[in-house]
């Protein structure tokens, strides 16, 4: 009796710890490589008339080789031909018709391109959630997405499961949604509910700025949230090196480092994979990702250590990916 009332006593603690009102997810607490797709406009090969037949032409001159500026000619405008017995003289050539020009406006403002992306257009990743080294399963998260190679939506749900759910049960709702560009991602709307409080960040791109908690900062290009962040490492999948990330959490913008690692073994439920890991750092709190190139880059492992080293595993037990 005494070692059951323990562990009882065990899970209320961690259910406690980790779902409390202060409880938020990783890296609550406190980028470029393109996929670009260039339309190029071409003027059209002008139309020229053939030479006119000079009936005057002496015969021995039929048999002459053309001089070189004919033959440069006819390989630059194929549509070009000569009559039999004309004079190898090279017609001018006449400037296209204005009408025909391309309008200088066509290449300022082209009609919108869908990025090529490796995100699948639907999907749905659920995680076990662990903490600890022990690997005490207190819950899950399902990530689930969509995208048209125009707009995106993500969201992120966290809830307690199991026997800690008997004691506590919390749930935590991350959403975003945006653009889609050549780019990669470019969110409009990020919002983190979670228990005794919302957290907001609209990014207005055209002003250049980033709103969240009552102020406004000035937002870079390439900035991201803190559930698109790990959507667009999906998409730029980087293989070395670091690179350097404006993240808005809902309270703060700060950079973080997103650093490669290197490629090793993962052991997950329907087996092993081999995933590139990544490490995303932001002052005292550090982010792990795990992803995978045969499984679309997606995460497949997302660990958390805090400031005071607990760690927090979420660690992938089904995918589900529609392509269109």
């Amino acid at each position: 009796m005494p070692i059951v009332l323990a562990l009882v006593a065990s899970a209320v603690i961690h259910a406690a710890a980790l779902l409390g009102p202060g409880w938020t997810l990783p890296g609550d607490g406190d980028a470029d490589a393109s996929h670009t797709i260039d339309a190029v406009l071409t003027k059209p090969v002008p139309r020229v008339e053939p030479a006119p037949v000079a009936k005057s032409v002496p015969k021995p001159h039929v048999d002459k080789p053309r001089p070189q500026r004919m033959a440069t000619a006819t390989s630059s405008a194929p549509s070009i031909s000569s009559a039999p017995g004309a004079p190898a003289v090279v017609p001018p050539v006449e400037p296209p018709p204005a009408a025909v020009s391309p309008a200088p406006t066509v290449e300022q403002t082209p009609a919108p391109v869908p990025a090529r992306i490796a995100l699948p257009a639907k999907g749905r990743v659920r995680y076990a959630i662990t903490r600890g080294e022990e690997g005490f399963v207190i819950g899950q998260t399902t990530h689930t997405w969509q995208q048209d190679g125009f707009t995106y939506t993500l969201q992120s749900v966290a809830e307690t499961t199991g026997l800690v759910a008997l004691f506590k049960s919390a749930r935590v709702l991350q959403s975003s949604r945006g653009e889609v560009t050549a780019a990669g991602l470019k969110p409009r709307e990020f919002r983190h509910e979670r228990v005794g409080g919302l957290d907001t960040a609209s990014f207005d791109w055209a002003r250049g700025i980033v709103a969240y908690a009552g102020r406004e900062d000035g937002v870079a290009s390439g900035a991201q949230d803190m559930l698109s962040m790990y959507y667009q490492l999906v998409l730029l999948a980087p293989k070395a090196g670091t690179l350097e990330m404006p993240i808005a959490t809902g309270r703060k913008l700060e950079t973080y480092r997103v650093e490669v690692l290197g490629e090793e073994v993962l052991a997950l439920p329907a087996g092993e994979r081999r995933a590139s890991r990544l490490r995303i750092k932001s002052g005292n709190d550090t982010i792990e990702v795990w992803i995978a190139p045969d499984m679309r880059a997606l995460p497949l492992k997302i660990r958390y250590t805090d400031r005071k080293g607990e760690i927090f595993d979420q660690v992938a037990q089904d995918i589900e990916i529609q392509e269109q």
